[in-house]
């Protein structure tokens, strides 16, 4: 087998590797996609997570403020 050869078929397997591993990633996501329940959940998660991290991040906020006027009129009265 020649050099030539080797490399050639060398190509054919990472082409055929190549082949499959997107056939493969194609089936996981319509897999993916044809279960509605899935959808729903993951629609769901991103709605409930959303507005739960803006409510915790608005409360620390506000935390912070009324901690450092605190401070601020404890020091301006002493």
């Amino acid at each position: 087998m020649t050099e030539l050869e080797q490399l050639k078929q060398r190509r054919e397997l990472v082409v055929l590797a190549a082949e499959l591993q997107r056939a493969n990633v194609a089936r996981r996501l319509e897999r993916i996609e044809a279960n509605p329940a899935k959808r729903v959940l993951g629609l769901a998660a991103n709605a409930v997570s959303r507005p739960l991290l803006l409510k915790l991040g608005s409360a620390a906020v506000t935390f912070a403020v009324r901690t450092y006027r605190k401070k601020r009129s404890a020091r301006k009265k002493h």
